[in-house]
């Protein structure tokens, strides 16, 4: 079945893995797009080269306007970091990617303090990496309470739970009950394969605050798809996650 829903997708990555057998460039985006009908993606470095891949999503971004940049910041090059995005963000960048495994620290580090400060002052976006592990417990780098925290210490930051909050029924149902009450986070669809924790989002914190993310080529684009399209939401919701939302978060 073709997907004739017009997709804005806030997780795409671009680069080498280490762990997986891909390594997608360019042309390799430009024809998944054509064929999953986006319009507009979020583009982050897979693990590999992430120095090379942020400078290529930089100049991506700059030169095709469906291309929103998500710099991945890291503990060592923080200084370079914090200048790259002085110059970058609201150019082509809308924001950073934190991933607490890969940085063995947690986003609430003081280390990431100046990185904070900025995507403050810029109103923009955060997207972390929220796992599983440890089901969710703060012991966990990855888990969503610091990133919750990040949200109340900066409430103008756009903070996005990357697999709604964790991924794990349970986790992610924790993660949209603890943010209830904080409107500057947001959950994305990457790696949900269940229905149910969407239906159970757009109960809790209502649409507006889900966005869709299929963090391709780790999950299947259609996959990440049809567990929007299947949920027993309003058809205005699904048009919400699906494509609104995406435009509303970067305007």
């Amino acid at each position: 079945m073709v997907v004739k829903q017009r997709i804005n997708d806030i997780h795409v990555h671009l680069g080498k893995s280490s762990i997986i057998n891909q390594h997608l460039k360019l042309e390799d985006l430009l024809k998944f797009r054509k064929k999953s009908n986006i319009e507009n993606f979020a583009l982050i470095s897979l693990d590999c080269e992430i120095s090379k891949n942020n400078k290529s999503i930089i100049r991506l971004s700059k030169k095709h306007k469906f291309i929103h940049g998500l710099y991945w910041i890291r503990k060592e090059r923080i200084p370079n970091d914090i200048d790259i995005l002085k110059k970058t963000l609201g150019d082509g960048i809308i924001g950073v990617k934190f991933h607490g495994v890969f940085e063995n620290k947690k986003v609430t580090s003081k280390i990431y303090d100046p990185i904070m400060k900025l995507l403050q002052e810029k109103k923009a976006v955060l997207l972390i990496h929220c796992g599983r592990f440890k089901d969710g417990s703060p012991s966990s780098n990855s888990s969503f309470v610091h990133a919750l925290k990040i949200a109340k210490k900066y409430p103008k930051i756009k903070v996005i739970l990357a697999h709604m909050g964790g991924n794990d029924t349970s986790i992610v149902k924790k993660a949209i009950n603890a943010a209830r009450n904080i409107p500057n986070t947001f959950f994305d669809t990457s790696g949900i394969s269940t229905p149910y924790r969407i239906e159970y989002g757009v109960q809790v914190i209502g649409a507006k605050r889900i966005l869709f993310g299929s963090d391709f080529p780790w999950c299947s684009h259609r996959g990440m798809y049809f567990g929007v399209e299947d949920a027993l939401i309003s058809k205005k919701d699904k048009e919400l996650i699906l494509n609104k939302n995406f435009l509303n978060l970067i305007s």
